[in-house]
């Protein structure tokens, strides 16, 4: 078993920086990519952080990655906005949009910024970390490949397309809300798989509908919704939005980012932006905003070892100490990320 070091987030930067570089990414565009992987990693979301490197780097080499793409903004009024990715990876699709929207958001206090012809852009919660820094609330959503059947069904027709809600605070860890409508993450079922653990019961059914431990068996069926059919129709709400209000893919029409041979996936994202100075005032809305964190921090916690948590703030903690003290990297993945850095191909990738 591999053992663990700490990597300073600047290096881990410009390491995923280089390699996606070597292997055909324009510099700018490999630099915002690297950011939103690395962003992840701070924020402690190492499932969607540099773990995605190698296979952000398999896309490439399939051609499942346009890496001289022509990105589009077609502005439809001053708050709404297309933007048709060309193919290109994820995060440079979606930290362009999120700067659009952000734009649209300060000057007429609203935006909607729907993309297209995407590809997996990483965790939402770094996104959520930049409109706060910039003062603006923000929803946003992806819809992604196939991972769940409609609720009562058995076969699969869409992803468990995550969501994310952040709104900033002055006086304590940002409020960002990042998840996805399954039980638990694809991710999670591939790092016990790796690691030869089983799952717990209620993450996922096998292909067949049966309830299954086994990662490698859940990752070929499918998993599990949130709330049951609550999950699946919030999984459905983020498609609307993302996919079908962008004139994008949308639910079976998403492609895998893993067995696929080649082609873009056409992933769909959505950002609405929301400039809370325009509607209260920033001393207003902070001032509301800490008193409503204050009243729910307040509630008496049943054990008083643990103190009730806002979202965000178990995230905040790991980034304060991961960028104080390094992001600790399994030296294996570390490995991979100095040589792919070099060009060199090391390092395998899920196939499901």
């Amino acid at each position: 078993m591999s053992s663990h070091i700490r990597v300073p987030a600047d290096e881990l930067r410009l390491l995923s920086s280089q390699a996606l570089e070597k292997f055909g990414l324009r510099a700018e565009d490999a630099k915002v990519a690297a950011d939103v992987l690395v962003e992840a990693d701070l924020l402690g979301i190492e499932t969607h952080g540099t773990k995605r490197l190698r296979a952000y780097v398999e896309r490439i080499l399939r051609g499942g990655v346009n890496t001289t793409p022509t990105i589009t903004v077609t502005e439809k009024s001053p708050a709404l906005a297309i933007v048709d990715g060309d193919g290109a990876l994820g995060p440079v699709v979606g930290t362009l949009a999120l700067n659009e929207a952000m734009n649209r958001a300060r000057a007429g206090g609203i935006a909607y910024v729907g993309c297209r012809n995407s590809n997996h852009f990483g965790a939402m919660a770094p996104y959520g970390l930049w409109a706060c820094r910039a003062e603006l609330i923000s929803i946003m959503g992806t819809n992604a490949s196939t991972a769940m059947a409609p609720w009562g069904a058995r076969e699969l027709k869409m992803g468990n397309n995550p969501i994310c809600f952040a709104a900033p605070r002055r006086d304590g860890p940002h409020f960002i809300l990042d998840f996805a409508q399954s039980v638990a993450a694809r991710g999670k079922m591939r790092v016990a798989a790796e690691r030869g653990e089983a799952i717990p019961e209620g993450w996922a059914l096998d292909a067949e509908g049966n309830p299954t431990t086994d990662p490698d068996e859940g990752l070929k069926g499918f998993v599990l919704p949130i709330g049951e059919h609550k999950g699946y129709g919030l999984a459905l709400a983020v498609d609307l939005l993302a996919g079908v209000l962008s004139g994008g893919a949308f639910a079976d029409g998403v492609a895998s980012m893993w067995g696929q041979e080649s082609g873009p996936q056409k992933v769909s994202h959505f950002f609405i932006l929301i400039d809370p100075d325009q509607v209260l005032g920033l001393d207003a809305y902070y001032a509301q905003i800490e008193a409503f964190a204050g009243r729910i921090k307040g509630a008496r916690p049943i054990d008083p070892a643990k103190p009730v948590l806002l979202p965000g703030e178990i995230e905040a903690k790991a980034y304060a100490e991961r960028e104080a003290e390094g992001i600790p990297l399994d030296e294996e993945l570390y490995g991979i990320i100095c040589a792919l850095a070099k060009g060199e191909l090391r390092g395998s990738v899920p196939t499901h």
